[in-house]
């Protein structure tokens, strides 16, 4: 039996991938995994997906009868949630049925070691082997399952970052969008318990996302633009199914951009809240942070993308801010694992303590900083669509794209092409899709347009 583990965890379309029977086999090699690092305690626990709750209680009972000391979520819990717990209790890993903001027809397992962050490739590889040899361990005494509710140390913590009296008196109007999933009566609650008043939208459980993709994009959230418009919202908040992404739309309504949003929140945390420390990125995310980062003095570390990379960054030095342009993002001392509930908690203090619309404080910044345009291409990966963005994106292929010429390329991940003038293409396979994702910046519109126009005709 073959399993892949990409960018982040196993993941496969319910019934024909993601089937029981693989299920069992990937626990299997989690448990022999952990047996082998002398580490006999997990948690577990899953999203709002189809059959998440039940095989995460499933799977404990399996784990208990391997001996382990299995800690249960006692309900679907957010991803940053799983990650706190393993911390907190000091076990060794996270077992989460997720497949985070893939389309509703998919399933998955993500696992996390005791750090908390999401697995390295050397782990995923090892795990891959042990189900490939279908390792199973033996039965031991000694289990067992606790069922607990792991959602109020994680709110208790999340204090050490921001700041309830921050609300004070703000009078936040805030709609919120939980996509259906796991952060629905968690985020909005600790916002109304600050003295925040929010409006829910998709709200209940519902394994088909209610007919949505769950990816808290621009495209994902014109129902949470459309409701703060209509409602005098002074912003629009939004996590995917397993809340650790996030997406923010602003006072009118406008999509803000992790492009943008994570340079304005590094600014936030060193001006406001005397954070100091790296500034992180993955390769794909825009480089406006990098400008924040060197006006404040910080260093900057470029990672591929994925947020184990992030996530690694975060174990072995200070940082301040850690994100990517999928809407990820940690700060240092919480998780090495992305949390859209922090960021979203981070986005309504932002307002309420600069007393600001998020619109503003981002004209502002473009003021001091300059503006980037960011867009992103996702190519399914047809019959011959590969070989040929491959051969197009190969060192040497390409001297200009669109009105640019070429200066310089790397394969950091995926390949980029570095423009003149300042922006760059990234091409790069997903590690959680059957596509090709190309990521742009440009310093202008007529720019940005002139590459995409470029780039789609490469591929007809």
């Amino acid at each position: 039996m073959k399993v892949r583990f990409g960018t982040s965890g196993w993941r496969g379309v319910i019934a024909r991938d993601f089937t029981w029977d693989r299920v069992d086999a990937v626990v299997d090699a989690i448990a022999c995994h952990l047996l082998q690092e002398g580490r006999p305690s997990v948690v577990i626990g899953g999203d709002t997906r189809f059959l998440s709750p039940e095989l995460a209680a499933s799977s404990a009972e399996r784990m208990a009868a391997f001996g382990f000391r299995v800690t249960l979520a006692d309900r679907p819990v957010p991803t940053p949630v799983l990650s706190h717990a393993v911390r907190r209790l000091g076990l060794g890993g996270v077992i989460n049925f997720t497949a985070s903001h893939n389309p509703f027809i998919y399933n998955g397992i993500k696992f996390s070691p005791a750090d908390g962050g999401p697995a390295q490739g050397s782990v995923t590889s090892a795990l891959e082997r042990l189900v490939e040899s279908e390792a199973k361990p033996s039965r031991a005494p000694g289990g067992s399952v606790e069922v607990s509710d792991l959602t109020v140390p994680y709110r208790r913590d999340l204090e050490k970052f921001v700041s309830p009296s921050s609300f004070e008196g703000a009078g936040l109007r805030a709609v919120y969008d939980p996509f259906n999933g796991t952060a629905s009566g968690l985020l909005d609650d600790i916002l109304r318990k600050y003295g925040a008043a929010v409006r829910t939208i998709h709200e209940r459980r519902d394994p088909l996302f209610d007919n949505r993709h769950p990816e808290p994009n621009e495209h994902g959230l014109a129902d949470l633009s459309a409701e703060v418009v209509r409602s005098g919202a002074a912003v629009g908040l939004a996590n995917d199914g397993d809340a650790d992404r996030f997406g923010i739309v602003d006072e009118e309504g406008r999509y803000v951009s992790p492009h943008d949003f994570l340079p304005l929140l590094l600014e936030f945390l060193v001006e406001e809240k005397g954070i100091t420390g790296a500034a992180v990125r993955s390769v794909s995310t825009g480089g406006l942070i990098d400008r924040v980062a060197a006006a404040h003095g910080l260093p900057l570390v470029e990672t591929p993308v994925g947020f184990k990379y992030l996530g690694a960054c975060m174990l072995e030095r200070q940082v301040a801010l850690a994100g990517e342009e999928s809407g990820g993002l940690s700060v240092g001392g919480h998780v090495p694992e992305k949390d859209g509930i922090l960021a979203c908690l981070y986005a309504a203090e932002m307002i309420c303590l600069r007393s600001m619309p998020l619109g503003g404080q981002l004209e502002r910044m473009w003021s001091k900083y300059g503006r980037l345009l960011h867009s992103r291409l996702d190519i399914p990966l047809e019959e011959g669509v590969r070989d040929r963005l491959e051969a197009a994106f190969a060192p040497g292929a390409l001297r200009s794209l669109g009105d640019s010429g070429i200066v310089s390329s790397d394969k950091v991940d995926g390949s980029r092409l570095l423009l003149e003038g300042g922006g760059w293409v990234l091409m790069r396979i997903s590690g959680t899709e059957p596509l090709a994702r190309i990521y742009l910046e440009a310093p202008s519109d007529p720019a940005l347009g002139s590459l995409e126009s470029a780039v789609r005709d490469l591929l007809s």
